[in-house]
């Protein structure tokens, strides 16, 4: 959630195109890492069980809020994390329709897409495309200017002063451009 505010606040201060995708991530490292952090039982075969299949069904909604356009998308998914981490509310059906109702989404649509073959392919091309990216935090980004090549950069605690020293480094920060006045690149954040 750190990392997409970050991503977002520094989109703002871009010169030229930015393309962005917050791609969800599960994997059993992430379990881990959750269950330690809420002092729970990392061992029990059952409550992974369980925190894998809600960690699923959040991406699948989230996939399906993406059907509605990316900036739905990108906002349910905030808002539905603000509800779940910064609000401390459980995960719920009513929960998700109301996140949803507030961002503005079709909830037929919604409701039918979510549970949808569809939903669960772009969740699996999703973990292809980590794996072959090699990401396995949820903290990761990988950058490239799509201008210079398909090389990419990967950045593996996003913070924002990470975030804007690449950026000041490669000429895209608005003021800086402004002040070369030369063409800039493409970035693109994954």
């Amino acid at each position: 959630m750190k990392s997409e505010k970050s991503i977002l606040r520094l989109a703002d201060q871009i010169f030229g195109d930015i393309s962005y995708q917050f791609i969800p991530l599960l994997n059993p490292h992430m379990i881990d890492q959750h269950l330690k952090v809420t002092n729970q039982d990392c061992h029990n075969l059952n409550l992974r069980n369980e925190q894998f299949n809600l960690h699923y069904r959040i991406i699948l909604d989230y996939k399906a809020a993406l059907f509605q356009g990316k900036k739905k998308g990108r906002l349910f998914l905030l808002t539905l994390q603000n509800q779940l981490v910064e609000q401390g509310q459980p995960y719920s059906e009513k929960l998700v329709l109301e996140v949803a109702k507030h961002v503005h989404l079709d909830l037929s649509m919604f409701t039918e897409d979510r549970n949808s073959e569809l939903a669960r392919r772009a969740f699996q091309a999703d973990q292809r495309l980590a794996s072959e990216m090699k990401v396995a935090d949820p903290s990761t980004a990988v950058l490239y200017n799509a201008n210079v090549s398909d090389c990419g950069l990967k950045l593996p605690d996003v913070t924002y002063q990470g975030l804007y020293e690449i950026c000041e480094n490669n000429g895209l920060l608005a003021k800086q451009a402004l002040e070369h006045q030369k063409p800039t690149p493409n970035l693109h954040v994954l």
